[in-house]
């Protein structure tokens, strides 16, 4: 060990001496090793290992055993066995890849729908007596659960395929076009593989008509507005069925020519309206939403000011830590990100939540101070909220449904070392009551030492979802739902452990968002693995692996790691995921967790997935990319701005109406969405202010910078035209 590092050490260990003041003792320092290596270093590798909650070896000796009895022509033992194991061990995980994984349930579903037609008769004779009851009970009653029931205990019964065809009609009506095609689609027939297993649930031997299902699928991609899709859909659909008749839109019709006029009409359809809210991180529950009104910017508003943003420290390397992280300076992090909810912003730090009139910028509700919750710790403890050896950098979101607010508040660690040098308090939630001028209902904490919120919520009024972390040497990422007017835990579920960059001797602070679509939570743990679980009980649907970036360097980190807000963007059944531990952006199938795409590595600066336009993913970091989702080469970068090696990157972006607003430090770029063209600029300094996370909502473009907020009206001068060569050539 060098008289440099001995050097650095002492000064570390001395910094730390004073932070022991809540009962734990200096370590001495021979016990206060953080890489427990006899030549500590910055670098890394991690295993490629991903802990799941997999069946054991008894289940799987009994699903061997299913296969010699089938093997033997015992149908009786076959069957009986599968429905045993589906209902004694039916939320362990299996795989039916490499990389993919779904439930016990599902995967005896596998089975039982693959039976030959023997096995199966014998399989329907025993199932069928009550899933016809329950699919006849959900359809007087137009109860999905009952029709949930027969597609999640015997889709492989005589009744399966009519549930499905009834719950695509239900989630229609409802406007859940993405749930409608995920029903639909597994009433169409999947060929059995020639070598190894099916993968794909599917109702099998349906007797519906296929040229109707098929119709329908059709229509929702008309309705959604993914009109390439629709199109490659209708002309299979022409090649297969191309005089079907049925009844669609209240009348018998030709189905090619009712969908094809239903096509071309749809190109003069309105979109639908945004809500004028921006209620969570990225707008919606969904991570997806375009604000609805392009605004050209004018003068300011007004301010408000916000404590600095802790810097992303790495002392414990002693060296200085690098000026510039991706898309904002090391010292100064773009950590906040406001919400718009009924004329308030509503914003918070660690210690605080404040709310100010959206259009004036004064305290909400006529009050002295913007102020509507404060820490109740005293400011000398809250100072451990960030020890000096911390891996990450604290973030500050929000969530706001039917009229309460959501946020994760104290300590951003949510890792700690497995020897720990401080004694902290951690990280909590609180449920604020904005019809009652922000009055606290709830506050809950970790019910168990080692266990840390890992960011804020998201609600749907009845149920609050969040990540958790448990510290372990490899920690353990959960998700956990609590009651929305008790802050009571209904359900906690474990979902996958690997390693990170910490290796359980670094403090580290994660703020992992989930995504609500419907029904379904899914979660990028950014730990090698995306989930997808129901939101009624945290049954885990699917969990899907995708290739880590396995080593690293912690005092020169590869731009991907800077992916701390990057949760599941949901877009028409279709996931979009940028891991921290990837360079890659992948696409998935959100029914069934299949990756269907993914980018090459010269996108690991994207550290903001901002939204869908049309067929394009927009996504930003030092550079700003539109993604190609669809055509011959999905995931392929279409356009970039700036086309050169410059770095102009300085916050996060925004869709509004058909535009892209894209900050730097001194302008905020103007694009086109659908032809990447830059539109026009509009210079911050002379407003007296720089670019930051952006946000639009009632006449205002909000602007979160390292220590304050920043409004700028909408009563704009012209702005300038672009200049220079920064126009970009594609």
């Amino acid at each position: 060990m060098s008289l440099r590092w001995h050097t650095r050490w002492a000064v570390f260990a001395a910094a730390v001496a004073g932070w022991a003041w809540l009962g734990a003792p200096a370590p001495a320092r021979a016990q206060f090793n953080p890489f427990g290596l006899s030549q500590p270093g910055s670098r890394y590798e991690l295993s490629e290992t991903v802990q799941l909650d997999q069946a054991d070896n008894t289940v799987k000796a009994h699903l061997e055993r299913v296969k010699q009895c089938l093997a033997a022509k015992q149908w009786d033992e076959a069957v009986e066995t599968l429905r045993q194991v589906m209902e004694q061990s039916g939320g362990k995980l299996l795989g039916v890849t490499p990389r993919r994984y779904v439930s016990v349930r599902d995967y005896c579903q596998l089975q039982l729908v693959s039976l030959p037609p023997e096995a199966l008769a014998l399989y329907r004779s025993l199932v069928d007596p009550m899933a016809q009851k329950w699919y006849e009970e959900g359809v007087a009653r137009r109860d999905p659960q009952r029709l949930l029931d027969v597609v999640d205990h015997a889709l492989a019964g005589s009744w399966g395929d009519n549930a499905l065809m009834a719950l695509g009609e239900m989630a229609l009506e409802s406007g859940d076009y993405a749930a409608a095609r995920a029903y639909w689609e597994k009433i169409i027939p999947v060929e059995q593989p020639a070598t190894g297993p099916r993968t794909w649930l599917s109702a099998p031997n349906t007797d519906l008509d296929l040229a109707a299902v098929r119709a329908r699928l059709v229509l929702v991609s008309i309705l959604e507005g993914s009109r390439q899709r629709a199109g490659e859909e209708l002309a299979q659909f022409v090649r297969l069925h191309p005089q079907a008749k049925g009844r669609m839109g209240g009348r018998e019709v030709e189905y090619a020519a009712f969908l094809k006029g239903l096509l071309e009409e749809s190109t003069a359809w309105p979109k639908r309206p945004a809500g004028p809210d921006w209620l969570t991180f990225a707008g919606s529950p969904t991570r997806n939403k375009t604000a609805a009104v392009a605004p050209d910017l004018g003068e300011v508003a007004w301010r408000l000011s916000l404590p600095p943003t802790p810097p992303a420290q790495r002392s414990v390397f002693g060296g200085p830590a690098a000026p510039r992280r991706v898309a904002e300076m090391a010292d100064a992090p773009l950590g906040y990100h406001p919400v718009v909810a009924g004329g308030l912003v509503l914003v918070n730090n660690q210690t605080e939540i404040l709310a100010v009139d959206l259009q004036t910028g004064q305290p909400a509700w006529g009050s002295r101070d913007a102020v509507i919750f404060q820490d109740p710790l005293e400011e000398r403890a809250r100072e451990l909220y960030n020890p000096p050896n911390l891996l990450g950098v604290p973030r500050f979101t929000l969530t706001v449904c039917q009229g309460k607010l959501y946020a994760r508040m104290g300590s951003a660690v949510t890792s700690t070392p497995l020897e720990p040098s401080l004694t902290a308090k951690g990280g909590y939630l609180v449920c604020l009551d904005l019809e009652n001028q922000g009055r606290l209902l709830w506050r809950i904490e970790p019910d168990e030492k080692g266990w840390a919120f890992d960011g804020s919520p998201v609600a749907d009024g009845t149920n609050v979802y969040v990540a958790m972390r448990r510290s372990d040497v490899q920690p353990q990422a959960h998700v956990a739902c609590f009651d929305a007017e008790t802050g009571q835990l209904r359900w906690r579920r474990f979902v996958c452990a690997s390693e990170t960059p910490a290796r359980g001797m670094l403090y580290e602070a994660t703020h992992n968002l989930l995504t609500l679509y419907r029904e379904t939570l899914y979660f990028n743990t950014n730990q090698g693995a995306v989930a997808a679980l129901s939101a009624r009980d945290g049954r885990i649907l699917w969990v899907s692996l995708y290739p880590r970036t396995a080593s690293g360097d912690l005092e020169n980190p590869d731009p991907h790691t800077c992916r701390d807000l990057t949760p599941c963007l949901f877009d028409r059944g279709t996931l979009l995921v940028a891991p921290a531990d990837s360079r890659r952006i992948f696409a998935l199938e959100a029914a069934t967790g299949q990756i269907l795409w993914e980018t090459g590595p010269e996108v690991e600066d994207v550290i903001h997935l901002l939204g869908v336009a049309g067929d394009t993913l927009i996504a930003s970091g030092e550079r700003l990319y539109w993604i190609e989702l669809k055509g011959e080469r999905p995931g392929r970068v279409a356009h970039v701005w700036p086309d050169g090696s410059e770095k102009l990157g300085y916050g996060r972006g925004i869709l509004a109406g058909g535009s892209v607003y894209w900050p730097t430090r001194e302008k905020i770029y103007v694009f086109d969405q659908a032809t990447a063209q830059l539109k026009k600029s509009f210079d911050l300094a002379p407003r007296g202010c720089s670019g930051g996370n952006l946000l639009v909502a009632g006449g205002r473009m909000l602007i979160a910078g390292a220590d304050g907020l920043v409004a700028l009206s909408q009563n704009a001068r012209p702005p300038q035209a672009p200049q220079g060569n920064l126009t970009g050539a594609w």
